[in-house]
C-alpha cells in the first residue's frame, strides 16, 4: 500500500531509521564480543612469565590459578609492566599482567595504543579489615 500522508511518511522514515542503528549496534556488539574471545588468554600456565604488582595478594591469587611460581615476576609501577611487556617472556618479561582491574584501567588509559584488556576476570574475596 502507497504512504500517501506526509506525517506518516515521516514517521516510516524515522522507523526505519531506528531498525538500521538498532541492527548496526547489535552487529558492532555481537563483532566486539567475538573479538574478544578471540583475544582471550588461553593457556599462559604454559611456559609464559607472568607479571603482578610488588606487595599485591594477586601473587596469591595466581598460585591458586595453577600458575607456577617460579614464573611470577612483581613489578612495582606501570612503567615497569609496559617494560616487561613490550619485552615479552622470551626476553626477559612477561607474556600478560594479572593486577586488580583499577590498576590495569590505569596502564591502559596510558598505554592504550599496545595493550588491552583481555578477560576472563577472576573475583576474589576482595579485603577484610
Amino acid at each position: 500500500e502507497k504512504v500517501r500522508n506526509d506525517l506518516s511518511r515521516l514517521v516510516l522514515i524515522i522507523w526505519v531509521f531506528v531498525v538500521l542503528v538498532l541492527t548496526s549496534s547489535y552487529t558492532a556488539s555481537l563483532t566486539s564480543t567475538l573479538t574478544v574471545q578471540q583475544l582471550a588468554v588461553t593457556d599462559l600456565r604454559n611456559g609464559e612469565y607472568i607479571g603482578y604488582q610488588t606487595g599485591s595478594y594477586m601473587k596469591n591469587v595466581l598460585k591458586k590459578l595453577g600458575f607456577d611460581e617460579s614464573k611470577l615476576r612483581a613489578y612495582d609501577n606501570i612503567q615497569d609492566y609496559a617494560e616487561a611487556l613490550s619485552r615479552g617472556s622470551q626476553k626477559g618479561g612477561v607474556g600478560a599482567i594479572f593486577d586488580e582491574i583499577p590498576y590495569l584501567r590505569l596502564f591502559l588509559s596510558k598505554y592504550c595504543d599496545r595493550y588491552a584488556m583481555a578477560g576472563p576476570t577472576y573475583n576474589s574475596n576482595g579485603f577484610g579489615f
